[in-house]
């Protein structure tokens, strides 16, 4: 895998399938057993992983980011399925006879709902948060404005090559931001305690907080295609350090501790796939890649970003109509989901990817 610097890596899909899976599943009534916080964990790790990886494939081959075609490119992504979402949003608040307010809407817009909706607004009706999935978006967003700018001032290289030594000081840098985010959730907690609920909003949807979910996705790639680290990848291909891995993130699940909660319970996961999703690409067995490279894994992985703008409408639709969960709201919430998903991907997504790749994408 790390000598392939922008080729298509289908279990990374696979791997997409499963945090959507996790997400829509927890928001389907099965959220008891189902973690689909995680679920969303894994979407902020891999896209921490895909854009390093693209963004230093691209300064290998012309020493630089072209920045505006970096961020057209993440317009063409995003903003055509997300206009349609919005819309739908509300027209189906009207549905249900709700004024959604201007102020959702322009954080939806602007990719600021995660603060909006973590700080700053009141507790609302159902059908008022019917926009609140887009705080995940929000943090990728913040995410995706800030990191290549930091990337190419850390480099600030004309030359080809990549210079090994501004890499790692680079990595350690991300490294020190996750200590950072770690110590702010510790500190926001406390600062609230023992208002739990006050603490974990804010924790849980915040840019600041969560970006270390990210950031370790960036330090694999940079591991696995920047300095092409042979320590980590050695380390990675251990099954002892796989299984090291796994625990991290089954303990994360497991402990119920509020303060851990808050503070050690996402680092506990971002090291947990940090040592895990590199190393399935890694594997002398690759078994567990080729089940996270089913077609029908890979399907789900493409289709991953409509699943999750538009089955959070069917659900505050299925909602209003039947009682939350019961088998009429399934019967209504499935079908609505998938229609609507695959409408987008086919009839809105789709059409862009040759704008795209016009601007340099390998989609």
């Amino acid at each position: 895998m790390a000598t392939h610097k922008t080729g298509y890596i289908p279990y990374i899909d696979g791997a997409r399938g499963i945090a959507i899976a996790f997400v829509v599943l927890s928001h389907a009534g099965l959220g008891h057993i189902i973690p689909g916080k995680f679920g969303v964990t894994l979407f902020f790790f891999l896209s921490g992983f895909l854009i390093t990886r693209l963004l230093l494939a691209e300064m290998q081959e012309k020493g630089g980011i072209d920045f505006g075609s970096f961020y057209l490119r993440r317009l063409f992504r995003l903003y055509p399925a997300l206009l349609v979402m919005i819309g739908c949003s509300v027209i189906a608040t009207k549905i249900m006879q709700y004024a959604l307010p201007m102020n959702d809407i322009w954080a939806s817009l602007f990719y600021y709902t995660n603060y909006y909706i973590g700080w700053f607004r009141t507790p609302v009706e159902d059908p008022g948060r019917i926009l609140d999935i887009l705080w995940s978006l929000s943090v990728e967003e913040h995410f995706y404005l800030a990191f290549p700018l930091l990337l190419q001032f850390f480099i600030k290289s004309s030359e080809a090559k990549l210079n090994d030594e501004k890499l790692v000081k680079f990595a350690w840098f991300l490294l020190v931001l996750c200590i950072a985010s770690l110590a702010i959730r510790w500190f926001t907690y406390q600062q609230f305690y023992p208002a739990v609920e006050d603490a974990a909003g804010r924790i849980y949807f915040s840019t600041h907080t969560r970006l270390d979910s990210i950031i370790w996705g960036c330090l694999a790639a940079i591991l696995l295609f920047g300095v092409e680290s042979k320590q980590y990848i050695e380390q990675i291909k251990n099954t002892w350090v796989f299984v090291l891995g796994i625990l991290f993130i089954l303990l994360s699940l497991v402990i119920r501790n509020e303060g851990f909660r808050q503070s050690l319970h996402y680092s506990l996961q971002g090291i947990g796939l940090f040592l895990t999703i590199p190393a399935i690409g890694l594997f002398n067995n690759p078994w567990i890649k080729n089940i996270l490279s089913n077609p029908a894994m890979i399907f789900v992985g493409k289709i991953s970003y409509s699943l999750y703008l538009f089955h959070w409408i069917a659900a505050k639709l299925g909602n209003h109509y039947f009682e939350e969960w019961s088998w009429q709201w399934q019967l209504f919430f499935w079908p609505l989901t998938l229609l609507l998903s695959i409408g987008s991907y086919y009839f809105i997504e789709q059409p862009f990817v040759g704008l795209r790749k016009k601007y340099g994408s390998k989609a």
